[in-house]
């Protein structure tokens, strides 16, 4: 297989992003469908969150998307409940906590909904509007334009948590039509932002669904690094610190080590 270099994968288009977030959307309304009884209470890897904390978060993320003053009101709000957390995790925190005890039923309408409404106004959004730009804090050198936040980081969000899910249920987790495409999307961030930063330049494949060969860096490669493409996203996004990856060590040492925002 050949390695593509990670730096000239660009970003998808709108119209991919749409396609990606609408098949999460039917993924998700089936997942959501299937979970019955305490299947909604079993604790996940995102720190203290359940499964239906989870599906309150990914509510919140629409709800932030549909109403003007939503993520800014949050946003204020994490700072005061959790100061000690890193303030855009503290946000996702108050998402899930203002949707606790939400009956099933509820969670499951309230899903469908406010995403349909979500990812129409994602579409329709005015270029002028999703060149807005943002810094998140802890992140301060990397500015997010809305565009980018709304086509690739929701849909991304919607992929790794319906993963965290299906972990918590002990269900295979499909990884979906656009799996390749989402994964490459990742890969295009790990060098297009600070992530990967000083290490070496190393070819990585990543094996399974999702799966592809990618180069990090540039010049010639000095190693070579296989990992399996769900469970690196997974490492990537700092659930799993402890990833079976197999090669070169001074290629597994820069790969096993990097981490980004997710």
């Amino acid at each position: 297989m050949t390695a593509v270099l990670a730096e000239q994968i660009g970003r998808a288009d709108r119209a991919q992003c749409r396609s990606h977030r609408d098949a999460e959307l039917t993924a998700w309304h089936e997942l959501l469908a299937s979970i019955e009884g305490d299947e909604w209470q079993r604790r996940t890897v995102c720190d203290a969150w359940d499964v239906a904390d989870i599906a309150g978060h990914l509510i919140g993320q629409a709800e932030d998307v549909n109403k003007p003053f939503s993520f800014p009101r949050r946003y204020r709000k994490a700072k005061r409940v959790y100061p000690d957390v890193l303030r855009i995790d503290a946000h996702m925190m108050v998402q899930a906590d203002e949707h606790r005890g939400t009956p099933p039923a509820q969670l499951r309408t309230t899903f469908d909904q406010v995403w349909a409404k979500a990812t129409r106004k994602i579409s329709k959004e005015p270029e002028l509007m999703r060149r807005v730009s943002m810094t998140i804090d802890g992140f301060e050198s990397v500015k997010l334009n809305l565009g980018y936040i709304h086509d690739i980081l929701l849909a991304r969000d919607l992929w790794m948590h319906r993963d965290d899910v299906s972990q918590a249920l002990g269900r295979r987790f499909d990884a979906g039509p656009h799996a390749t495409e989402l994964v490459a999307q990742v890969m295009y961030d790990v060098i297009d932002g600070p992530w990967w930063g000083d290490r070496p330049t190393v070819e990585v494949e990543l094996t399974g669904p999702g799966g592809g060969a990618y180069t990090f860096g540039r010049g010639e490669p000095v190693g070579r690094a296989s990992v399996d493409a769900v469970s690196y996203m997974r490492t990537l996004s700092g659930r799993d610190d402890a990833p079976a990856v197999t090669g070169d060590p001074v290629a597994t040492e820069a790969v096993a080590s990097c981490r980004m925002p997710f």
